[in-house]
């Protein structure tokens, strides 16, 4: 099995202790390791790498993928590299297994050993999923599968054999998405789902069960002041044993700041785009 995610410079934090939880709780020691990063710099994949005794294979985003995913819909919260889990199956080698994409404000806690031993042979992905209202923009009933793209199992031999990643660039490019890549990956995998159990991808803050494997910080992340998720004490203390040990939990004036910057960029990015026209 590889075990992938995707970042910019913002979650080479996050990314950092999610590993590091992967490494003591996962028991999954033969998993490959791959960081797809955006705009990375080398201190910060050498931190990443402090994180687990395993070589992470990391890729940076080419000239090739960028070109199919520039222009398209970012927020302060959503970089572009957000698009990278869709060409992702398409980079790794299928006879490694399935892909296990985690987002990085994930946290593992227990064994994800059933994930690497699951029969994927009929499906494309797993993951957590239900009715959803996201279903109306997609054209589908509310009752239709929907699933939450933060934890997903993908069969990387499946995905190539049907061109997803084709498939997807052409949903991009011709439809409007309130959660883009959710959207597309739920479309490309309509009816070839596994449904998760939701101990692989626990969202809810008010109580997590004994026999939770994966948290998922889906609102306030751990590493700020205003997170009051119950599990904020676990993520310090796995923060404890990376290089981000000592690092300031981030305040609602650095989120202020990251959307003024990303409305800034934004707009300058649109000018120049103009002024090439």
């Amino acid at each position: 099995m590889i075990i992938a995610c995707a970042i910019d410079r913002r979650f080479a934090e996050l990314a950092g202790v999610m590993l590091y939880s992967l490494e003591v709780n996962g028991d999954v020691p033969d998993a490959e390791l791959w960081v797809i990063g955006d705009g990375l710099r080398q201190s910060d994949k050498n931190k990443i790498q402090a994180c687990t005794s395993r070589e992470i294979n990391f890729y940076d985003l080419d000239d090739g993928t960028v070109q199919h995913i520039d222009g398209l819909k970012t927020t302060s919260n959503w970089s572009r590299v957000v698009y990278a889990r869709l060409f992702l199956p398409e980079l790794l080698p299928p006879d490694r297994g399935n892909l296990l994409y985690l987002d990085a404000d994930t946290m593992i806690k227990g064994s994800l050993r059933p994930l690497q031993d699951m029969d994927m042979s009929n499906a494309v992905a797993a993951a957590l999923g239900g009715p959803s209202r996201h279903n109306r923009q997609l054209g589908r009933p509310e009752t239709a599968f929907y699933f939450n793209s933060g934890v997903v199992l993908l069969n990387v031999g499946e995905w190539q054999k049907q061109g997803l990643t084709t498939r997807a660039i052409e949903l991009l490019r011709g439809g409007i998405f309130g959660f883009p890549d959710q959207d597309v990956l739920n479309l490309l995998a309509e009816g070839q789902t596994i449904a998760l159990e939701p101990k692989w991808n626990h969202q809810h803050a008010k109580s997590i069960p004994s026999d939770v494997r994966i948290i998922h910080f889906t609102h306030a992340k751990p590493n700020t002041t205003y997170c009051i998720h119950p599990e904020k004490a676990t993520f310090l203390e796995c923060r404890s044993k990376t290089p981000w040990a000592n690092a300031r939990l981030r305040t609602k004036m650095d989120r202020r700041l990251n959307r003024i910057a990303h409305s800034v960029k934004r707009r300058w990015d649109h000018l120049n785009k103009a002024l090439r026209g």
